[in-house]
């Protein structure tokens, strides 16, 4: 073993430690609480880790669930034309209820992707329960909070061009999709028939199928 050879050797461990750490160091900032450098530099991580290392440690259900939450979609035709909704979700959630021993985990790109929309930091929520209690101007949403959320749509758009093949006979140029929350009547209500609860209903912005591709 010469000794340029050893010299090359210890430099590319040294660089692929370095490389190594400062992705390791980006990837735990992602997951970290909120903080004055997550503001600061919450976008540029999630651009950085979009859409091969995205994190999601959603490991455990800290709170029972309280709705029924799936997603819609509709395209927009070549022609001009557009088609109705179609619920995309619902086929995840089938292959999951069809197979009670080894169930099909494709729902839970659906879910996660609707988790990371629907969760804050526990510190930004307390603050805007806290303005929505004292009617002062809700904070708007912060840079990295548009970030996870434009992430996570383009992901559902993806998911959704994928469920619809045949939509506009394969010409179809854009796609949007509509996020459905259905909360649940409240525990106390259950022995009561009249009971229902409510649906909140939410449009995103139409993605171009040519940058879901």
């Amino acid at each position: 073993m010469t000794h340029s050879y050893r010299t090359t050797r210890r430099a590319a461990l040294v660089v692929g430690g370095a490389l190594l750490g400062a992705h390791m160091t980006v990837a735990a900032l992602s997951q970290a609480p909120l903080s004055p450098a997550k503001l600061v530099y919450g976008d540029r991580v999630a651009e950085y880790l979009d859409p091969y290392f995205s994190q999601n440690w959603q490991l455990f259900a800290p709170t029972p669930l309280s709705d029924d939450r799936g997603v819609l979609a509709r395209a927009a035709c070549a022609d001009g034309s557009v088609t109705q909704y179609y619920d995309v979700s619902a086929h995840g959630v089938e292959k999951a209820r069809n197979s009670r021993f080894f169930p099909s985990r494709e729902n839970r790109i659906v879910s996660a992707h609707l988790q990371n929309i629907t969760s804050s930091e526990e510190l930004l929520s307390r603050i805007r329960r806290q303005q929505t209690n004292d009617k002062n101007p809700m904070l708007p949403p912060l840079p990295y909070e548009k970030a996870t959320e434009a992430e996570a749509v383009k992901g559902l758009s993806r998911y959704a061009y994928d469920q619809l093949p045949a939509a506009c006979n394969g010409g179809m140029e854009k796609i949007q999709v509509r996020m459905y929350v259905h909360e649940l009547p409240p525990w106390s209500k259950r022995r009561d028939p009249s009971a229902e609860g409510k649906v909140l209903v939410h449009d995103f912005a139409w993605q171009k199928t040519r940058d879901l591709r």
